[in-house]
């Protein structure tokens, strides 16, 4: 099947929470942090729906469904190789995470680190703490192909039994890059479930419902979700005829995302925490609650047929297509000229305007820099595609030949 054009423009909305979430962290904090404790305007938009446009925690978990979905399509087409579609996929995340950590490491070489004296001006503990990275060309590949793809970061949702081998995020060059081990082994998820669906019903049944039990306290669950959805063509099909269903799932996922970090219900606090050996091992219960929520966000949209047309126009899908190189290199440009420019506008119109001109210039430049990032992307999922069409050609006669001689065998 084709690919559905909304979802692109699904991940790009993401993209962008992920990219606002980043900027007023470091110079807006308290629309980020401590909501209970922060006075004014910022503790009530943090309490409110308009959170959830810059929840970059949810976006997350939503691009974690959307690769469970359209892994589930891309693997479909060619499961002669499976050991051809892990090394594809090596090849797509690998090279943008490797090129994005050079980038960040050229980006600190020449500004250092600003964020230091930026996060100490504008409160932002979180902005300080951050980019603590040894500049080296040791410290550039682990970070951008072991760490990013394989390792994952210590403290942070991953594969759990890796934590003596990890390093903290703030260590690394471009800290969104603890997605990408979620990422890669979701996908492997992904095309175990493909494997198992044209052989046999029951098994893949059996292995996506146990799956996703066991899965359910992690961010696993959203590849479960997204293949399960795709499975079911749920995004091909023409949208329900009633609107209330989808509204209200929409609405309840952004209340269960947006109260996440201030309340929790007690069963999830639980199931988190608890030390269950049959389940893997749980996220923070507001992490878990946030994935629950983005799910459901998910799961509206597609069913919404007045979003779709939205997320369906050509110039939001077209742009939608630098998300994956905006999700990588807003990191260093945030950390490095971002935070120089608002040490400078600081000195030139006060904290106030500096904070305003650093958000805006710096989210102009995240876009800018995406676009040259680009050909970066492109590169990687021509390379994916050329390694996994040429590992994959050669079983075809194989394939021919097999049936050819069980066709000579019935006759």
């Amino acid at each position: 099947m084709p690919r559905v054009a909304y979802l692109e423009s699904i991940r790009g909305l993401a993209a962008l929470q992920v990219l606002l979430l980043h900027f007023f962290a470091a110079f807006a904090p308290d629309l980020v942090f401590s909501p209970l404790a922060t006075a004014g305007i910022a503790g009530y938009i943090h309490l409110s729906p308009l959170y959830f446009l810059y929840d970059g925690y949810s976006a997350v978990y939503i691009f974690f469904a959307l690769s469970g979905y359209v892994l589930t399509r891309s693997f479909e087409r060619s499961l002669s190789q499976p050991f051809g579609q892990v090394l594809a996929r090596i090849v797509r995340l690998g090279l943008p995470a490797l090129a994005a950590t050079l980038f960040a490491a050229l980006v600190m070489l020449v500004f250092g680190r600003p964020n230091v004296a930026a996060g100490e001006l504008s409160g932002s503990a979180w902005f300080t703490g951050h980019w603590n990275a040894e500049v080296s060309l040791l410290a550039v590949a682990r970070d951008g192909v072991v760490n990013a793809l394989l390792l994952g970061y210590r403290d942070l949702p991953g594969v759990a039994f890796l934590a003596p081998w990890q390093q903290p995020v703030d260590q690394s060059f471009v800290a969104p890059l603890w997605t990408l081990s979620i990422e890669f082994y979701g996908s492997m998820i992904v095309l175990g479930l493909c494997w198992c669906a044209p052989r046999s019903r029951v098994l893949w049944w059996a292995v996506a419902l146990l799956g996703a039990a066991f899965t359910i306290r992690s961010a696993y669950i959203c590849f479960f979700v997204g293949h399960l959805l795709a499975s079911f063509d749920r995004a091909e099909r023409p949208a329900p005829a009633s609107r209330l269903l989808p509204v209200f799932s929409i609405l309840f996922g952004v209340l269960l995302c947006v109260l996440a970090e201030v309340w929790q219900p007690e069963w999830l606090r639980s199931l988190c925490a608890d030390p269950i050996w049959w389940l893997f091992p749980g996220q923070f219960a507001p992490m878990q609650q946030k994935t629950f929520g983005a799910v459901l966000v998910l799961v509206g949209i597609i069913d919404l047929e007045v979003a779709r047309k939205f997320l369906s126009k050509p110039w939001l899908v077209a742009r939608s297509k630098l998300s994956f190189p905006l999700y990588l290199t807003h990191w260093p440009i945030l950390f490095g000229p971002a935070a120089a420019f608002f040490l400078l506008l600081n000195d030139a119109v006060g904290i106030e305007l500096a904070r305003v001109g650093a958000i805006v210039g710096g989210i102009c430049l995240a876009l800018a820099c995406s676009r040259f990032f680009l050909p970066v992307d492109r590169g990687a999922i021509e390379l994916s595609r050329a390694l996994r069409k040429r590992m994959s050609a050669p079983s075809v006669p194989d394939v021919a030949n097999t049936e050819a001689s069980r066709i000579v065998a019935a006759e």
